[in-house]
């Protein structure tokens, strides 16, 4: 019996090797392909840098707990700035025994950097529940001409104003036809972010979609409501 026990627990412990070691190697892996794709494009690579978890607000940062960044790249993207890096934060929950569980969430952010400060706004997926019932319960969102994209997307604004003047016909014509990740008007900042890690070739397809974005942005919206006529930037 007591060598059934003294096997048992040598075969736990092997387990419990193998999956750090794996989960070691996983990360290194990651670390040098993001290093290298850095490399190709001309950015900067760092393994992590927490500090950025607390530079934006909204989804996906502000909840939780032990925010982590990691693979961060940061360079030039057709003439904007871009930051891009893993993201992750716990939450934890407590069974009616005590059991405390710990889950893990990871993000992969995108950000393009702005030509000027604009209100906020934020573009997103329907959840499972749809604008009718989140209307309902007062989680009201902009409502547009296209039906369509309502059933498709939320979009909150401070400003009612600014929301519509953004999000234009050719906006939800661009939105609806490849709109896969969420993103928001932040300051100076777009952030872009969908849950699970990315890979560099998602990181490319997020920022082209990020600059779409920009590029259907009226001009008198950038003069309006930041000063800025971005065609001279």
């Amino acid at each position: 019996m007591h060598l059934n026990t003294v096997l048992i627990g040598l075969l736990v412990l092997a387990i419990c090797g193998g999956v750090l070691y794996f989960n070691y190697y996983r990360a290194k892996k990651r670390r040098e392909e993001f290093a290298g794709f850095a490399s190709q494009q001309g950015w900067s690579y760092l393994e992590s840098n927490d500090s950025l978890a607390g530079q934006w607000g909204g989804t996906p940062f502000s909840t939780g707990d032990h925010w982590r960044v990691k693979n961060v790249l940061s360079g030039p993207f057709n003439g904007h700035q871009m930051v891009a890096f893993d993201y992750s934060y716990e939450t934890h929950s407590t069974d009616s025994n005590g059991r405390r569980t710990t889950t893990t969430h990871k993000f992969g952010v995108v950000v393009l950097q702005l030509p000027g400060a604009l209100p906020h706004l934020e573009v997103t997926h329907e959840g499972i529940f749809g604008g009718a019932v989140a209307n309902a319960l007062g989680f009201r969102d902009l409502q547009f001409e296209s039906d369509q994209f309502n059933r498709a997307f939320r979009v909150k604004a401070d400003d009612e104003r600014f929301g519509h003047a953004v999000v234009t016909p050719r906006m939800m014509e661009l939105l609806l036809a490849r709109g896969e990740i969420g993103w928001r008007i932040e300051g100076n900042s777009l952030v872009g972010w969908d849950k699970g890690t990315h890979e560099p070739n998602e990181v490319m397809n997020r920022l082209s979609l990020l600059e779409q974005v920009l590029q259907q942005v009226p001009p008198y919206v950038w003069r309006d409501y930041a000063g800025v006529d971005p065609r001279r930037q």
